[in-house]
């Protein structure tokens, strides 16, 4: 997360930004939820190939957890390595590509879920029909937006789409508590990778000084963030965040009164994140919300929830 430096004079954070974040925070945990249960009333999560280890172990656990941070450094090398060679124009296409390949991949397990659910059973066959069109229509629209950003608006509701259903397909087919060893393996390296690491070196070479929340929507990472305001949110968090809202509500059995006080835990450490961005220009927007919520999640199963 980074905050626009067009009003780092004032230092502050405005009230009506913080409430649109938590809105979003809302949004990100509702979607999350609903996507999750349709994967997992459906049962096609578990006709999918995975490339994770099955079991519950504590090995398992660590080998998935790393398999995903593998990935992690991966995109991120990715991006250093279009920056080092002088190639930060290219980084939208390869945004465009990398989010239309695996958006059309994941909106068609989705629409496939969806037609085997006996409310929308009547329109099963329209669904499995279509289902490639659609999937392949919303993944070029958004890549078209990131290669040309004409509506802010519409990529950020098609970029929190995508990353909600990414989060909650990880939250199903990882599993027990991967998910959650996953985001404190992140969150900690989300603090080494802003203040120290690869990320520090991405934003100080793709966020200009005096940029202004405008430039940000067109900036080389569009696609990698949605914009609200003067916030830059990173994907990896609404990722995050959406992965441990369906694991909340989900594991190890289905509460809607855990999910709703983890979610607030989120959005409280989210608020404390932009506080805290009075005084520095990035922030990571994963270690605050993800302990936070960890430890009300923890109570939670304490006291039965």
């Amino acid at each position: 997360m980074e905050k626009d430096t067009y009003e780092s004079g004032r230092r502050h954070i405005e009230y009506k930004t913080s409430l649109l974040m938590g809105l979003i925070v809302i949004v990100i945990s509702s979607l999350s939820v609903a996507w999750a249960l349709v994967l997992s009333k459906s049962g096609v999560a578990d006709l999918l190939g995975s490339p994770f280890v099955p079991e519950e172990s504590p090995q398992g656990v660590l080998i998935n957890s790393l398999i995903i941070l593998f990935l992690v450094l991966l995109g991120t090398g990715l991006l250093l390595a279009l920056i080092r060679f002088r190639k930060i124009h290219t980084i939208p296409a390869v945004m465009a590509f990398a989010v239309a390949f695996s958006f059309w991949g994941i909106a068609e397990i989705y629409f496939y879920s969806l037609a085997t659910l006996a409310p929308l059973a009547r329109y099963s066959d329209y669904l499995q029909q279509y289902a490639d069109l659609l999937s392949i229509s919303v993944a070029v629209l958004a890549a078209v937006l990131i290669i040309k950003p004409v509506s802010a608006k519409l990529l950020n509701i098609l970029l929190i789409i995508y990353g909600t259903m990414a989060g909650s397909l990880l939250a199903v087919t990882l599993p027990g508590w991967t998910p959650f060893a996953v985001a404190v393996i992140l969150a900690v390296y989300d603090v080494y990778s802003v203040f120290y690491g690869p990320l520090k070196r991405i934003l100080e070479n793709t966020v200009g000084e005096g940029q202004s929340r405008e430039s940000k929507l067109k900036s080389p990472l569009r696609g990698a963030v949605i914009v609200v305001d003067n916030i830059a949110l990173g994907m990896g968090d609404v990722l995050m965040y959406s992965m441990l809202s369906s694991s909340y509500y989900l594991f190890p059995f289905n509460s809607a009164a855990r999910w709703v006080l983890t979610t607030i835990a989120i959005a409280l450490g989210l608020y404390f994140t932009l506080k805290m961005l009075t005084r520095k220009k990035y922030m990571p927007a994963l270690p605050i919300p993800v302990f936070l919520s960890l430890a009300v999640y923890v109570i939670c199963l304490l006291i039965g929830f």
